[in-house]
C-alpha cells in the first residue's frame, strides 16, 4: 500500500491543480459577464454550497469512517444508504428553498425566478456528486480519485469559460455548470460499478441507524458550522448589492485552497486514523495527527503571510481595480484560516459529534450578532470579524473537550512549538519582503507575480540559515513511516 505520505500529496498536487483551474473560471467572469451577472454567479454558488453544507449531514464523509471496517456486502449498503440519503435531503432542500423564495434576498429570490428548473437539477446532481470526494478516498484509490478530480475540474471550467466568452450571458454559464456536475455524477457511477457496488434496497435498517448515530451528531454540528460560516455572505447578500456581494465573495474564493489542503487533510487521515482508534493504538493516531498538521503548516503559514501582505496587488491583478476593496476582508478572513489547525478528525475518530453540535449551537447566536454589528459599525468587511472571534473560541472549546475525552493536557494536543516557529518564519519573511517592495515601489502586477514568490523564497532561505529544515525532513519522514 502506497504510504499515507505519497497518497498525500497526489492527492494534494490534484486539488491544487483543480483550485487553480478553478481560479480561472472567476478571472474570466469579471472580464466577459459583468459585475452584476459576475454577483449573481456567485449568489448561485452560495445557494449551491449552502445547501451541499446544510443537507448532506457529514453521510458521505461517514464512509471514511466506516468503509476500513466493513466487508465487500456491507460496504454495497453502506454506499446505498448514503445514494438514498442524499437524494431525500436533497428533494426537501429544493423544497424549503422554493418555499421561502420570499424571504431570500432580492437577487436570490431573481435567481429562482429566472432559473429555477435550471437550478433545482444542479442541486441534485451537485449534492449526489458529493460522494465522488471521499468515495475513492475512503476505498483506498486515491490515485483515481486525484484523476477524476482533475478530469471534472478541467471540463467545468472549459464549458463555463466557453460559455461565458460566447454567450455573455449568466444562463448558458449555468447550464454549462449543469453539464459538468453531471459528468462528475457519471464517473462517480463508474466509480461505483468498477470498485465497490452498490445496494439500494432493501434499506438494512440497522446498518442505516448505526450510520446515521455516527454521521447525525456531526452533520447537525457541521449544518450549525455552515450556518455560522454562511451567515456573513447572507447577511451581505441581503444588505448589499449584487455587485457588492461580488466584491465580498472573492475573499472566500481566495481562500478555497487553504480549506481545501486542510480538508484533504483530514479526509487522508480519518481512515487511517479509524484503523488505529479500533486497535486502541491512541498514541499513534495523535502522532499521525500532529504531524500531519505540522507538515501542511509547513506550506500554508507562509503562503498565508506572502496573501495577507500582498493582498490589494493580488486582487486587483486577478479581478481588475474594481475588486480591490475586498482585500480587508480577505485580510480578516486569513487570520481565521492562520488559527484553525486540523483537529476535527479527532472529534471524529472519537465519536464527539454530540460535543460539536453542542459548541456550535452555543457560538451561533454570537457569531451572527458581532457580523452583524461588524457591517453596522465597519460596513462591507465588518461581515467577516464575527468568523475571526468565533473560530478561535470554538478551537479553544474543542482542544478542552479532546483533552478531556482522550486524558492528555492539550499541550500534547498538537506539536505547538513547531506550529509556533513556522509561524514565526513566514512572518518574518513577509514582513522584510513587504517592505522591500514597498521601498522599490514595484508596479502592482510586479508585486502580485513576484511579492508571494518572494515571500517563499525568504522563507525557504530561512529554514536552511537556521537548519529547521532538517526538523521539518525529519517529522516527514516519520509520518510517513507511520502511515505506511
Amino acid at each position: 500500500m502506497a504510504s499515507i505520505l505519497r497518497q498525500g500529496i497526489a492527492l494534494s498536487a490534484a486539488q491544487y491543480t483543480e483550485q487553480v483551474i478553478m481560479l480561472l473560471t472567476p478571472i474570466v467572469l469579471v472580464r466577459t459577464i459583468g459585475p452584476t451577472a459576475f454577483g449573481e454567479y456567485r449568489l448561485f454558488w452560495l445557494l449551491v454550497t449552502t445547501v451541499a453544507l446544510l443537507f448532506s449531514f457529514n453521510m458521505p464523509r461517514s464512509l471514511l469512517f466506516f468503509f476500513v471496517r466493513l466487508d465487500g456486502e456491507g460496504r454495497r449498503i453502506y454506499v446505498g444508504q448514503t445514494v438514498l440519503f442524499l437524494l431525500a435531503a436533497t428533494m426537501v432542500a429544493v423544497l424549503l428553498v422554493f418555499a421561502f423564495r420570499p424571504v431570500l434576498p432580492s437577487g436570490m429570490k431573481d435567481l429562482l425566478h429566472d432559473h429555477g428548473l435550471l437550478l433545482a437539477m444542479f442541486l441534485f446532481v451537485w449534492n449526489l456528486g458529493l460522494l465522488l470526494d471521499v468515495l475513492p478516498n475512503a476505498v483506498g484509490r486515491i490515485r483515481w480519485q486525484a484523476q477524476a478530480i482533475l478530469a471534472s475540474s478541467v471540463l467545468r471550467a472549459a464549458l463555463i469559460i466557453s460559455a461565458a466568452v460566447v454567450f455573455h450571458r449568466f444562463e448558458e454559464v449555468l447550464i454549462a455548470a449543469l453539464i459538468a456536475a453531471s459528468v462528475r455524477v457519471v464517473l462517480l457511477a463508474v466509480f461505483i460499478a468498477r470498485y465497490c457496488g452498490i445496494r439500494l434496497f432493501p434499506i438494512e435498517k440497522e446498518q442505516f441507524r448505526a450510520q446515521l448515530r455516527y454521521a447525525l451528531p456531526f452533520g447537525v454540528a457541521g449544518l450549525l458550522w455552515s450556518v455560522r460560516k454562511q451567515a456573513e455572505l447572507w447577511i451581505v447578500a441581503t444588505m448589499f448589492s449584487s455587485g457588492m456581494f461580488g466584491i465580498f465573495s472573492i475573499a472566500t474564493m481566495l481562500l478555497m485552497p487553504f480549506e481545501v489542503l486542510r480538508g484533504g487533510l483530514g479526509n487522508l487521515l480519518l481512515p487511517k486514523m479509524s484503523h488505529f482508534h479500533s486497535l486502541g493504538r491512541h498514541e499513534e493516531l495523535l502522532r499521525l495527527n500532529n504531524q500531519g498538521n505540522v507538515i501542511i503548516s509547513a506550506v500554508m503559514f507562509p503562503a498565508i503571510a506572502a496573501l495577507f501582505v500582498f493582498a490589494e496587488e493580488v486582487i486587483q491583478f486577478l479581478f481588475t481595480k474594481e475588486y480591490v476593496s475586498g482585500a480587508p476582508v480577505l485580510r480578516i478572513y486569513l487570520i481565521q484560516t492562520l488559527i484553525s489547525t486540523e483537529i476535527t478528525t479527532l472529534l471524529n475518530v472519537f465519536g464527539q459529534g454530540s460535543a460539536n453540535m453542542r459548541y456550535e449551537a452555543a457560538i451561533l447566536p454570537f457569531a451572527v450578532l458581532t457580523s452583524l454589528a461588524g457591517v453596522w459599525y465597519y460596513g462591507l468587511p465588518g461581515a467577516a470579524i464575527g468568523s475571526v472571534f468565533t473560530t478561535f473560541v470554538v478551537y479553544v472549546l474543542f482542544l478542552r473537550r479532546l483533552s478531556k475525552v482522550m486524558s492528555i493536557p492539550i499541550a500534547r494536543l498538537q506539536d505547538w512549538k513547531n506550529l509556533g516557529l513556522i509561524l514565526v518564519a513566514s512572518v518574518l519573511a513577509a514582513v522584510l519582503v513587504r517592505i522591500s517592495f514597498d521601498l522599490l515601489q514595484a508596479p502592482v502586477p510586479v508585486a502580485a507575480l513576484v511579492g508571494p514568490a518572494a515571500v517563499l523564497v525568504c522563507y525557504v532561505t530561512m529554514l536552511f540559515v537556521t537548519g529547521y529544515y532538517r526538523t521539518l525532513a525529519e517529522v516527514r519522514r516519520e509520518w510517513g513511516v507511520l502511515g505506511a
